[in-house]
């Protein structure tokens, strides 16, 4: 199954999931309504769903290309930045044991990627088999 058949998989089962929750806590009909008397939300659910799609894309390129780890961590600093962003922007505070978690999940990602780059060291030395030959 490729990326893009996984996607689309997914998002098809996510649009069913939806339909079927509206319609069963019978929200449906109040939501077709809303969208009929706002004709530009139709247009946001659009845009939002493209970008969504793109997205997506993008994450499947990054993993595919750079590794879960290198996503993990764009992920977190993207995270982290708009945490930080929301701090500046609104005045929202964070509390120390927030800080700490951050440092604790940056600490942990980056000794990952140490034990990893160690291990390559190690491997192209001759001094490690590789794992994927034990």
């Amino acid at each position: 199954m490729s990326n893009m058949q996984m996607m689309c998989g997914v998002n098809f089962f996510s649009f069913v999931l939806t339909l079927t929750s509206l319609s069963e806590l019978g929200g449906l009909q109040d939501s077709i309504a809303f969208m009929l008397r706002h004709p530009d939300f139709a247009l946001h659910v659009l845009l939002v769903s493209l970008t969504s799609a793109t997205g997506q894309l993008f994450i499947y390129f990054t993993i595919a290309r750079f590794g879960a780890v290198t996503f993990t961590i764009i992920m977190t600093i993207r995270q982290a930045a708009a945490i930080l962003l929301s701090c500046i922007l609104f005045g929202h505070e964070v509390a120390p044991v927030a800080v700490l978690g951050v440092a604790i999940v940056f600490a942990a990602i980056f000794y990952k990627v140490y034990c990893n780059l160690t291990q390559k060291k190690e491997t192209k030395k001759g001094n490690l088999v590789p794992s994927s030959t034990k």
